[in-house]
C-alpha cells in the first residue's frame, strides 16, 4: 500500500511541475507606443553587413587585424612580420597584429616587446 501511495505522490508532483513549467510568463508583446519594426529572420541585417551599412564600406586598412599567407605546418606559430608587427600563423592564414602599445612597440621573437630584436636594433 505504501508503494502505491508513493507512486501517486510522485505522479502528482510531476503533473504540478509540468503545469508550472508551461504557465505563461507575461502578456503579449506590445510596442509600448513605438512604431512596429520587423526583427527579420535569424540572419537578416546582422554582423558585418549591418555594420557596413551603418558605417559605410568596410576598409581592411582600418581593421585592427589583417591577414596574410603563411604555411601552418612549416612556419612557426608566432613570429615577427616586421619590426613592429607580429604574425600568428593559423591553419587559415597568418594574422598580422601591430604592436600598438607604446611601452612595447617592437616585435621580438613574435612577442611585442620594449626591446627590439637583433635584426631591428
Amino acid at each position: 500500500m505504501a508503494h502505491f501511495q508513493n507512486l501517486l505522490i510522485f505522479l502528482a508532483v510531476c503533473v504540478l511541475a509540468v503545469t508550472l513549467a508551461q504557465s505563461s510568463q507575461g502578456g503579449p508583446h506590445t510596442s509600448q507606443g513605438a512604431p512596429h519594426t520587423s526583427q527579420g529572420g535569424p540572419h537578416q541585417n546582422q554582423g558585418r553587413s549591418r555594420r557596413q551599412a551603418v558605417a559605410g564600406t568596410f576598409d581592411i586598412t582600418q581593421s585592427v587585424a589583417n591577414w596574410t599567407t603563411c604555411n601552418y605546418l612549416v612556419d612557426p606559430k608566432i613570429s615577427c612580420h616586421d619590426c613592429h608587427t607580429r604574425i600568428i600563423c593559423k591553419p587559415i592564414g597568418g594574422l598580422l597584429k601591430s604592436c600598438d602599445d607604446p611601452s612595447r612597440p617592437h616585435c621580438n621573437n613574435g612577442i611585442c616587446s620594449a626591446v627590439p630584436s637583433v635584426q631591428c636594433a
